[in-house]
């Protein structure tokens, strides 16, 4: 049975979306991917990559809205006033019609809203992967260029798969964030290998602030969780709890379970001091059942009193 497409449908789309949303991430992304990537560094060999601005809430007009895509817009290098598109899109298991999806998403997302003359964007789209089976999106055209069902693209195209990078060059870059990402990705279908990268995931972590780690080691856990059987995410989430206390901080789990154990010493102690006040109430109330008692013998008393003294 195909591996992939065996297991349910997995979300790889917030923790795509929280670290390649950020234009120098997806440069480092490219840079990364380059290197081996020659059809890659060709599409971007024209673009100014230090002007990369996100084209935010791009898919809110496309029937099928994938998360995980990223649109940007980026001036050439030959000017200014030259504007393309590049559109980020992931993919986990081979997709078919996917040259198809990308001419729907260029036509629908990379427009120039300050220039309504200007029907589209010339885009350029970078698809990566990081399934298990292997897949060629080349292998039907000899050439992108050419004829795609009939006519020619409205884009360029290139492919990234993640098991092309190589992990050293990967995690020596610059780009500590954008590199472990592409090593957790990259992994994500494979925990044993991606456990024996925690000691150098664990490195590149230390050249991060108290902030981004945390929220990095967070979303890995969140990401992680959707592929790895329970027991692989408690000793991954183990692991990353060591790492946070060797850092200085503790993981986004760590602070949620913290969170439960107060809450339910809350509700504890909250019960407890529910039944302590019952139990006063208790009490009082028998106490002034006691008193009513007394007050009645005392009104007979004194009645009987005043009715002797009457005679």
């Amino acid at each position: 049975m195909n591996k992939t497409k065996s297991r349910r449908r997995r979300n790889h789309d917030g923790f795509l979306k929280y670290i390649y949303s950020r234009p120098e991430n997806t440069r480092a992304l490219f840079r990364i991917a380059a290197r081996k990537n020659r059809n890659l560094r060709k599409i971007l060999a024209e673009v100014d990559l230090s002007t990369l601005e996100e084209i935010p809430e791009a898919y809110n007009d496309v029937d099928e809205r994938g998360e995980a895509d990223i649109a940007f817009k980026v001036k050439s290098k030959l000017g200014t006033d030259i504007i393309f598109g590049i559109l980020l899109e992931h993919k986990s298991s081979p997709s078919n019609d996917i040259l198809a999806q990308i001419g729907r998403y260029t036509l629908k997302v990379m427009v120039d809203k300050n220039n309504p003359d200007l029907a589209s964007l010339p885009t350029k789209a970078i698809v990566v992967y990081n399934g298990t089976d292997k897949w060629d999106p080349f292998k039907k055209y000899k050439n992108i260029r050419a004829k795609f069902k009939g006519r020619v693209p409205n884009f360029e195209f290139a492919f990234v798969n993640l098991a092309d990078i190589d992990d050293s060059l990967c995690l020596a870059d610059t780009n500590a964030e954008a590199a472990i990402g592409i090593i957790t990705m990259k992994y994500a279908f494979d925990a044993k290998k991606y456990q024996s990268m925690l000691p150098k995931i664990e490195d590149r972590l230390r050249t991060l602030s108290f902030s981004e780690s945390t929220t990095l080691i967070g979303k890995i856990e969140l990401y992680l969780g959707e592929y790895v059987n329970e027991k692989t995410l408690r000793r991954l989430k183990m692991a990353f709890q060591s790492i946070g206390k060797k850092l200085g901080f503790v993981s986004a789990g760590d602070v949620r379970r913290a969170l439960e154990r107060k809450v339910r010493r809350m509700e504890s102690a909250s019960k407890a001091k529910d039944a302590k006040l019952a139990e006063q109430d208790q009490t009082i109330a028998e106490q002034a059942a006691e008193l009513a008692i007394r007050d009645r013998r005392i009104a007979e008393l004194e009645a009987k009193l005043a009715e002797k003294n009457g005679k």
